[in-house]
């Protein structure tokens, strides 16, 4: 994708390769950061050369300002074409329009009013419920991308053989965002080569498996209104368990002077290249030594022996990603065939 290569992540940046995850500024993992926290973070994050930004309409919280308001405020304080932003359509599987046109402009519309901004960079479907609702979603954008509401098109959580029939049937996608670590790699059996055939970017959303390949976590640190609280790998027991491989990571980190997390995404980068493909991954954080440590990642140089070390580590990971009725919903790649 020549825009992130360009302009969001230019190479004489220190964060060259690393945009930022936003959706822990306002939603899933407890209450949101007051809004002039928030500011200053995204800020931060801008000013140490993170200039694309994540976000969605469903990063919200009743109650506090969206997520994408949020972003739009911030906008306004910088130059437009110093930055990128991607933000994401909702399909709603009980509405009867999802994905057509005027459905999905619609909500684009609504996206573009919160960020304050006459176009966006890259619009995704969130999920793609169907071949049949991917095919008309991009179908819908290649028709905003000629009215100029967006630049890009992109699809989250496909399988490469969704990917190859709607591209072949709607025209190319720039991107596919989809969760991938150390510790989740479905997608490298399927997804990564039909991205390399295709010449697809993969946005690499929760790199450190949220936090898990970034610290060791204690099931009762996590605060009201946390999601992980209820997912699978944060049950006690596999915790317990998945404690361990951080443990294994910080060993190597050491010989590097590097944290656990910055190993984490460094691998990530080592992979993608291995595999020949573009990777973007967007860690989030709501601390700004934390953001600036992951942009530190890319300076990490990993050797093919580390990283086949490192690869180890993901058979001992215990519990899946999601729960079992959310991994129904078509978020499987083995659901996908």
């Amino acid at each position: 994708m020549k825009l992130f290569a360009s302009k969001a992540l230019p190479t004489s940046s220190p964060g060259s390769g690393i945009a930022f995850g936003c959706m822990g500024i306002s939603a899933f993992y407890g209450t949101p950061m007051e809004d002039t926290k928030a500011l200053e973070l995204l800020k931060g994050v801008y000013d140490r050369g993170c200039r694309h930004f994540d976000t969605a309409e469903i990063y919200a919280t009743k109650g506090y300002k969206p997520n994408e308001a949020i972003l739009g405020e911030f906008f306004q304080t910088v130059p437009r074409d110093s930055f990128t932003v991607a933000t994401k359509y909702m399909p709603s599987s009980g509405n009867p329009s999802v994905y057509e046109y005027e459905d999905v402009k619609a909500h684009l519309e609504a996206s573009l009013k919160k960020l304050q901004m006459e176009s966006v960079d890259l619009y995704y479907a969130h999920r793609v419920l169907s071949v049949e609702g991917g095919i008309k979603f991009v179908k819908a954008a290649k028709k905003l991308k000629e009215e100029g509401m967006i630049k890009e098109i992109g699809l989250s959580e496909v399988s490469g053989s969704w990917l190859k029939k709607i591209c072949q049937e709607a025209g190319p996608v720039d991107a596919v965002q989809q969760e991938w670590s150390l510790l989740t790699r479905t997608l490298e059996a399927d997804l990564v080569p039909a991205c390399k055939e295709l010449d697809v970017t993969i946005v690499a959303y929760s790199p450190l498996s949220r936090n898990l390949l970034a610290k060791k976590v204690e099931s009762s640190a996590l605060g009201e209104g946390d999601f992980r609280a209820n997912l699978p790998r944060y049950a006690k027991e596999a915790l317990e368990a998945n404690n361990k491989i951080v443990d294994k990571i910080e060993e190597l980190g050491k010989k590097h002077d590097a944290s656990p997390a910055q190993i984490a995404i460094s691998w990530i980068f080592h992979k993608a290249k291995e595999m020949g493909v573009s990777v973007i991954p967007i860690p989030g954080t709501t601390k700004i030594k934390n953001a600036e440590s992951n942009m530190g990642s890319v300076k990490v140089e990993l050797s093919d022996e580390e990283c086949k070390e490192l690869e180890a580590l993901s058979a001992l990971v215990k519990g899946e990603r999601y729960q079992d009725n959310f991994m129904g919903n078509n978020m499987s790649i083995e659901s996908q065939k």
